[in-house]
């Protein structure tokens, strides 16, 4: 069995990282080997949920631990 490459694309709000994920896909892609893309928080229908909660922050402020123990209930599920 070949072991793939694991590959992290890290950076804050706005910075590129989707446009960079998008032209790393279609190049490794285009050299004949398969990619699997994941992101976090997200992955799962609820992990998915979850994600829009802490991204779209509603008049109700979320405090900071309660938004850590968001991000490793989208971690777990």
């Amino acid at each position: 069995m070949d072991r793939g490459k694991f590959i992290t694309i890290e950076g804050i709000e706005g910075v590129g990282k989707s446009t960079n994920i998008a032209v790393l896909v279609e190049r490794i892609e285009a050299a004949g080997n398969k990619v699997l893309t994941t992101r976090e928080p997200g992955g799962t229908p609820l992990a998915e949920d979850i994600r829009d909660i802490v991204q779209h922050r509603s008049d109700e402020p979320i405090p900071e631990i309660a938004e850590l123990l968001l991000i490793f209930a989208a971690r777990h599920q």
